[in-house]
């Protein structure tokens, strides 16, 4: 297993080598701006479904809309260059929500993140199979297949390391700038040249969608268009993979990624009204607008594969977030433990796998379509701007009033942000943004669960709180027996070095010969410890075991009650398939009930590598 280990995700790296495993600025910008740089390819598109229902009146409400979407990109970039600067880190909203306005809200925001980013991987992911299936039509049917195995592709390549995945995708987030960069620069060229050509009219709409008529059509559009936003805090949240100095080489990144965010989705905006394109089912925005100007040429193979690659290169970013969030709230007691451990190659592996899963589960869920989770994905990308831009009033508020521009320049985008939540969230809840709230709930009271676990443990531990007696209490081993043999014995030559005052035996037998054949054996070998025979009368081993726990603890109430489990280690990974692991579900069980607390000793015996 170590072997194929290896040679899947690499040879295990030495702890000193992290600062190695830093992301320059080059590289920054291709693993944590291909999210929002990825939104350019739907968001043009998200505002055209909405105003396709009012006819060709408001198509030209795009531009202007595009511009202030820009307006507010700029914004939010501005505010999350200061938390970068605030709060170094990492951590994003949940470190600003923590350090300002308390725990609820860090959670809620932490929840949010969390979320957001599960919805990224599989938004981006739906997005850059709609791609390539606009180019090659006869994959729409595997569209799912496709998206699970896009999912297992970044999995693997992020249990790599850092270093590894931004070396491989960097190349296809330059090669997106470039070709998206040109196809705008050529569009601007044609239309001021007056050849730009104009798409037919479509026999047939994409998508059923709701009428709406004025200015509420116009703010659903402009709410349908924010999704060009998303994926702008994630290196606010990724502070801590950049070489030092950290803050510096992230804040750099943030800025060019909101410049050439702006630029494409306003071109992409401009080129879609120039062209009188109109949203069809089978076929992307951005399809069509390559397919205008270059029609079936390599350069239209060259935007719809750079198109995909971004998007899946977007769901990538979650994988470097997701992870680096889920250790910061492992470290502060809020998620378990494991989540908190770095890999051999130096990644959080813990929060890569679970990330995968859950994304996976989504694409599956939602039969890979991306209109269907677009509305679940942006009310929780803009719950979580809103939180920042809060916590951020109140981190200059307690700097004092020489920062009274930094409070206004927040204050304007905690008002610009909640706006376009309300009205995402109005809009789309009968599609499906209401899953949003149980869902952040949920996640929420499951981090206050294991927050307190923790918290619990903590006081059970500290010497402080629990000195230690000064006389130890006697001990009552109580040794567990399936059946006679050398791992039995070794175990209880183990209890007996335990000096106990008294050892109980105890074998759980299914019918009377059986148990009458273990006594026998038992007397044999054991003379001086007597052995209990419970007859199970359903079959159930793991019930009568602690319900005889309770009685012995109980007997012996001032004792500390010892348990001694023997058991056969395999040598091999195949080896637990052949054995019922009935001694796991024991421990585990009776570590789970609350009425007894014994402590557990597994014997193990190794069993032969080579037969006998």
């Amino acid at each position: 297993m170590k072997k194929i280990k290896e040679k899947l995700l690499g040879k295990p790296l030495a702890s000193a080598a992290i600062a190695h495993e830093r992301l320059t600025n080059s590289q920054g910008l291709a693993i944590f701006g291909s999210d929002a740089l990825s939104s350019t390819a739907y968001a043009t598109e998200e505002i055209l479904l909405v105003l396709a229902a009012a006819g060709a009146a408001f198509s030209s409400m795009s531009i202007p809309i595009a511009i202030t979407i820009f307006g507010l990109i700029l914004l939010v970039s501005f505010s999350y260059h200061q938390v970068i600067h605030a709060y170094p880190q990492g951590g994003g909203v949940y470190n600003v929500a923590k350090k300002n306005l308390g725990e609820y809200f860090a959670l809620t925001g932490a929840a949010s993140l969390l979320i957001d980013y599960v919805l990224t991987a599989a938004v981006s992911t739906t997005a850059g199979v709609a791609a390539i299936t606009s180019a090659f039509p006869t994959l729409y049917s595997h569209r799912v297949a496709l998206g699970i195995v896009i999912i297992l592709l970044l999995m693997w390549v992020n249990l790599r390391g850092v270093r590894e995945s931004g070396k491989l995708f960097s190349m296809p987030t330059y090669v997106f700038i470039t070709s998206f960069l040109l196809m705008i620069g050529y569009g601007g060229w044609r239309y001021f040249q007056g050849t730009f050509p104009v798409a037919p009219p479509l026999s047939e709409t994409a998508l059923p969608i709701a009428s709406a008529l004025g200015i509420l059509l116009i703010f659903r559009a402009f709410a349908a268009g924010c999704t060009a936003m998303t994926g702008i805090e994630a290196v606010s949240n990724g502070v801590q993979a950049f070489k030092a100095p950290e803050s510096e080489n992230a804040a750099r990144t943030l800025r060019r990624m909101a410049i050439l965010l702006g630029i494409i989705f306003i071109g992409i905006t401009l080129l879609a009204y120039w062209g009188k394109i109109t949203p069809a089912a089978n076929e992307t925005v951005l399809s069509q607008i390559a397919r205008l100007l270059f029609n079936q040429s390599p350069l239209y193979f060259l935007i719809q594969g750079s198109t995909a690659l971004i998007l899946l290169l977007a769901a990538n970013t979650p994988f470097a977030g997701f992870p680096r969030v889920a250790s910061q709230l492992a470290k502060d007691g809020y998620f378990p433990r494991q989540f908190l451990n770095l890999g051999s190659r130096l990644v959080f592996a813990n929060g890569i796998w679970l990330l995968a899963l859950f994304a996976a589960a989504l694409i599956y869920l939602f039969n890979g379509n991306v209109h269907a989770l677009i509305p679940l994905y942006a009310v929780g990308v803009f719950l979580g701007f809103s939180i920042s831009q809060l916590g951020m009033i109140f981190h200059w508020a307690k700097e004092g009033f020489g920062y009274l521009k930094n409070i206004l320049i927040n204050f304007a985008g905690l008002t610009a942000t909640l706006i376009v939540f309300f009205i995402v969230f109005s809009s789309k809840f009968s599609h499906g943004a209401w899953l949003l709230i149980p869902a952040i709930i949920l996640l929420i009271s499951g981090m206050k669960k294991i927050k307190q676990h923790y918290t619990k443990v903590e006081h059970v531990l500290a010497l402080a709180d629990n000195p230690l007696p000064e006389v130890m209490p006697d001990k009552t081993a109580v040794l567990l027996v399936s059946q006679l043999n050398r791992g039995t014995l070794y175990a209880l030559k183990l209890a007996r070095s335990f000096q106990p005052a008294r050892i109980r035996a105890i074998h759980i037998a299914i019918d009377r010969d059986e148990g009458e054949r273990v006594k026998q054996l038992w007397n044999k070998y054991v003379s001086d410890i007597p052995l209990d025979i419970i007859y199970s009368e359903y079959r159930d081993l793991i019930k009568p075991i602690i319900n005889y726990l309770k009685a012995v603890d109980k007997q012996y109430i001032n004792d500390s009650l010892i348990v001694f489990i023997p058991q056969v280690a395999p040598n091999r990974w195949w080896h637990y398939f052949l054995h019922n692991q009935t001694n796991r579900r024991l421990q585990l069980a009776i570590e789970q009930d609350p009425d007894v607390n014994p402590d557990i000793y597994e014997v193990t015996i190794k069993s032969p590598r080579k037969p006998l």
